[in-house]
């Protein structure tokens, strides 16, 4: 009996100590995504420092003064919230608003977005006006569904990155660079951002639900990236630097486009005194757009402008302003084309006395040539003397306002000059074409040394004198001659007859009939074989 209550004490311990773990997990979750709670009623002033949003939150819970007190569940009944135009400096308390789905705060002085952090029941949230600068305490609040950023001084817009719901934002008038952080926004369909720094519209092409876009006073050029969003029904792009409308052109249900007042500045080009530059402006069907005026009495003929220039100047321009038609509507499309000009000058390069130029700009790169070859030596750059001077870097200077001359400068050359003595090498190095020092003469017992050659027989023989070093290691190999033997060469007598004792040595020579000698060896060598044959017989019968 005694096990049996132990087991059911040791189950009940374990389930207690899981519900317990169980709770403190959830208790703890809830805490992360729920905003705060007052825990007994307080005054509503102390709750909100703030007495504009104070006497807002009075008015909202039905109380009569501002010192009363609220209850958390009265405050969150509280689901809109508006203080406009109010002088606002301070939004705390609102973090108590656990139910607030709207939030309306335009033109104040607030600063501190960080109560808001958790409130994320949050769909409609306005706060232009404000000297915010940054927005990241609204990061969690996915939620959202609306929210105006208009003019509080943000340049970051990262903190948006996870707003997924977002339908409807306002960014104009701040100092932003990069939508990049939009890219993401699937559900976006009306974005304005007029009056910003953006020049780059790539991060809108893939949102498919945009129907509106409002990018005035930016830096946009390229507009192609809204070719892919079928559904925009408003564009405007006013006060840009758009010269080419053409993307436009195959949107289906665009009706409402503005393109005035554009201001394009086309990449610099040489000055000529008879300059002629195509026109940059294109219409819907890709087509140019013909200039209403042209500066310096300049003249157009499709597609190209054409000025005749007595002197130089720092540029010319031209003005378009024509109606052009798109599917859905005809509009104005304006503006004004600069185009730089560069003042002209030559860079002549000098190898050994041939030369080349090039026409550069003041002011700009010049293009670095094909390095020149020259056999025996190695190329080290160009530079601004025969001799000496400074190297010309072509990555950093630039082209002065004067025509110059860059001077090919070589190193010249060593090559390896190996001496070849019967296998037997040794190594000088020498520069191209100067002169090789000879070696000492090798000697050879019996041989006597005919000079360097460059073949091991045959071959050159190398003038020390005068061969200079090529462009390419060389190998100079000893050859000799032998000396004649003296023992090989018969010595004469007084008279001029041969001795033939000459050598020193007595020798017999045969007398008449010695050419039989051999027969008697051959005999003896028979009786000794019959010899052996008996003895071995002999050895047997025993």
């Amino acid at each position: 009996m005694k096990k049996q209550w132990n087991a059911v004490f040791k189950i009940v311990l374990t389930v207690a100590a899981i519900l317990g773990i169980s709770l403190y997990i959830t208790t703890s979750q809830g805490a992360e995504v729920r905003a705060a709670s007052i825990t007994q009623p307080t005054p509503i002033n102390e709750i909100f420092p703030d007495p504009v949003i104070a006497n807002n939150v009075k008015t909202l819970v039905g109380k009569s003064n501002v010192t009363d007190v609220v209850s958390q569940s009265e405050l969150d009944g509280i689901t809109r919230l508006s203080a406009v135009t109010a002088g606002v400096t301070t939004i705390e308390g609102t973090q108590y608003l656990n139910n607030l789905a709207e939030l309306e705060l335009k033109d104040n002085q607030i600063t501190d977005l960080s109560p808001l952090k958790n409130l994320t029941n949050i769909t409609e949230l306005e706060l232009s006006g404000n000297p915010l600068k940054n927005v990241s305490a609204i990061a969690g609040l996915k939620s959202l569904k609306t929210l105006d950023l208009i003019a509080t001084q943000i340049t970051d817009i990262t903190p948006l990155t996870d707003l997924t719901n977002l339908q409807v934002l306002y960014l104009g008038f701040n100092q932003i660079t990069d939508l990049s952080p939009l890219s993401g926004l699937s559900n976006l369909q009306y974005l304005s951002f007029e009056y910003t720094q953006v020049s780059d519209l790539t991060p809108l092409a893939n949102l498919s639900k945009l129907t509106t876009v409002n990018a005035g006073d930016n830096k946009i050029s390229d507009i192609s990236p809204l070719a892919s969003i079928p559904n925009l029904i408003e564009v405007h792009l006013k006060d840009n630097q758009i010269s080419d409308v053409s993307p436009l052109a195959n949107i289906p249900n665009l009706f409402i486009i503005t393109l005035t007042n554009q201001t394009i500045t086309s990449a610099p080009v040489l000055y000529q005194n008879n300059l002629v530059v195509p026109n940059a402006v294109k219409g819907p069907s890709g087509a140019p757009v013909a200039p209403a005026t042209i500066s310096n009495n300049g003249t157009y003929a499709s597609p190209n402008l054409t000025w005749n220039l007595a002197s130089f100047i720092n540029n010319v321009s031209y003005t378009f302003n024509q109606p052009v038609t798109f599917k859905n509507a005809t509009v104005p499309f304006s503006g004004t084309v600069t185009q730089p000009l560069t003042e002209a000058f030559t860079a002549v390069f000098d190898v050994d006395g041939k030369q080349t130029s090039v026409t550069v700009g003041a002011n700009e790169l010049i293009k670095e040539p094909t390095a020149p070859t020259k056999e025996g030596y190695t190329f080290t750059g160009w530079y601004d003397a025969k001799t000496g001077g400074n190297k010309w870097d072509f990555a950093t200077d630039k082209m002065p306002a004067e025509n110059i001359t860059l001077y090919a400068q070589f190193t010249v050359n060593s090559y390896n000059a190996t001496f070849d003595i019967d296998g037997k090498t040794t190594t000088q190095k020498v520069a191209y074409q100067a002169l090789l020092n000879e070696p000492t003469a090798p000697t050879k017992a019996g041989y006597t040394f005919k000079g360097w050659y460059d073949a091991k027989t045959g071959g050159t023989k190398w003038d020390f004198a005068t061969g200079k070093m090529p462009a390419e290691n060389i190998t100079l190999y000893a050859q000799f001659t032998k000396n004649d033997d003296p023992n090989t060469n018969p010595t004469g007598n007084d008279d001029g007859t041969t001795n033939p004792n000459s050598s020193g040595d007595n020798t017999s020579l045969p007398t008449t009939g010695d050419e039989n000698t051999m027969i008697p060896i051959f005999v003896g060598a028979v009786l000794i074989g019959i010899g052996l044959v008996v003895f071995r017989k002999k050895r047997q019968t025993k």
